[in-house]
């Protein structure tokens, strides 16, 4: 078979070539391709299975899934059992896929509250509000009550902090002209630029508190869900009794929730440093 075309000293064809030159061929990219073919649409496959299936060796096959892991199209769940993120959505023009947040979040909560003994939330934004949509409530009989489809004010609430955190400071001005600053009990944030200053603060540190501001002897430890973009799609909050929820476990209990929030993050799409508005906030 003729070629036709213009080719260098290499071989390397420019156009009209009816061949594609071996030279081309990058062998690492294949085997990236083959492990990520091997899923075959299964929800979790373990690294030994994918293996058996590209017929690649453990060590090569665990550094494609390392690399893709970091780059955000990869989850390794427990047991060593990997999956596919909603990342790949993004790659084609058509719209994404739906999802059950809720479902999603639901086995991160429960974890935190087997950890916690406290009630664990989860909500989105709507209306200019917090709307429950999820809650998994503790065991104890002395507990804050909660329940999907509540809503609660986004100024008060460690949750409402959080969706607000990385939204334009138009887009927060617009929501509190209509949602003004209410005083629920004698902490909550009454003027716009220490309401703001407190969103900085949550933006920076990556996670927000609510101390007895939404309810007298109630506080709340929250982080935010980023969405593929890098803003903010939900939270997850921690709340119980004040004399339970000490300030003295403020760290533990937010570290704990963002490392669940990061992960829900990861699932839904978002990498640290491929996100378009992960360095925009409330300024």
């Amino acid at each position: 078979m003729l070629a036709i075309g213009l080719y260098n000293n290499a071989g390397a064809c420019y156009t009209g070539c009816l061949f594609m030159p071996t030279n081309n061929h990058i062998a690492v990219l294949e085997k990236a391709v083959r492990v990520l073919e091997a899923f075959r649409g299964e929800r979790e496959v373990a690294l030994g299975e994918l293996a058996a299936r590209t017929r690649q060796v453990k060590s090569s096959v665990f550094r494609i899934l390392f690399t893709l892991e970091r780059l955000g199209y990869i989850e390794k769940r427990n047991g060593g059992r990997y999956s596919l993120t909603s990342r790949f959505g993004r790659l084609g023009a058509e719209p994404r896929p739906a999802f059950d947040l809720s479902s999603l979040a639901a086995p991160f909560m429960a974890r935190l509250v087997q950890r916690f003994q406290e009630t664990i939330n989860l909500g989105v934004l709507e209306g200019g509000e917090v709307l429950y949509i999820h809650v998994i409530e503790c065991s104890h009989p002395f507990r804050l009550a909660a329940h999907a489809g509540m809503r609660s004010p986004v100024h008060s609430t460690a949750l409402g902090k959080c969706l607000l955190c990385r939204m334009p400071r138009r887009q927060v001005e617009a929501i509190l002209k209509t949602h003004p600053l209410e005083p629920l009990t004698p902490h909550t944030l009454r003027e716009p630029s220490a309401f703001f200053r407190e969103l900085e603060r949550v933006r920076a540190r990556g996670y927000a508190i609510d101390n007895e501001e939404d309810s007298r002897g109630a506080r709340c430890v929250g982080a935010p869900i980023l969405d593929p973009e890098g803003g903010v799609c939900a939270s997850i909050s921690l709340s119980g009794p004040a004399a339970r929820v000490r300030p003295a476990r403020d760290a533990e209990i937010a570290k704990a929730l963002m490392e669940g929030c990061k992960r829900i993050s990861t699932l839904l799409g978002y990498a640290a440093g491929f996100a378009g508005r992960a360095d925009r906030g409330v300024r």
